[in-house]
Parts: structure tokens; sequence; C-alpha cells
């Protein structure tokens, strides 16, 4: 059974859609979790459509992404709002 990864989340079905079109013209076997619902329901309501490839292509996948500006490291750094997380469940550790 082929394994898939999520390697990038857009809020736009539309950026997803492009995105999907440039890997594929690479041959990178790809699709959306979350797509319909992300088009159907309110955008981004359940983290966004997922880019999924398979596992063995996430690594090319994701170098053809960084190289075309799909990527950029910053995009796996913590969100503001996981960061305020991290400092709550850190004092709410020490007691």
């Amino acid at each position: 059974m082929d394994e898939f990864v999520t390697i990038r989340s857009f809020s736009s079905s539309m950026d997803f859609e492009m995105v999907k079109s440039y890997l594929e013209s690479y041959e990178i076997e790809c699709f959306g979790r979350d797509e319909i619902t992300n088009r159907v329901y309110i955008t981004n309501v359940n983290g966004g459509v997922k880019l999924e490839v398979r596992k063995e292509q996430a690594e090319e996948a994701m170098k053809l992404l960084f190289d075309a500006g799909y990527l950029k490291v910053e995009d796996f750094e913590p969100s503001t709002e996981m960061k305020w997380m991290e400092k709550v469940l850190n004092f709410f550790r020490k007691k």
C-alpha cells in the first residue's frame, strides 16, 4: 500500500491547484486532502487543503517547491498561535 505524506497546507483551493499542477508537471503524484470540504464549506475551516505526495517522492517535491518559491524556511516555523500555546503549556507544566 502506498503511503502519502502532507508537505504543505493551503487556505486557497486555487493556490493548491497551481502547486499541484506544478508538481505533476515533474511527474510527482499528489492529491489534496480535505479539498472538497475546503471548497464547499468555509475556507480553511479544517486547516485548509493538505497537499499530499507519495512518501518516496516527498523530498523531491519539497526541493521543487523550494526552488520555485512555493515553500520557504519560514513555513516550517511554528505560528504565532502555536508559540503562544507553548508558553501557556510551559507555564502550567512548571506548577
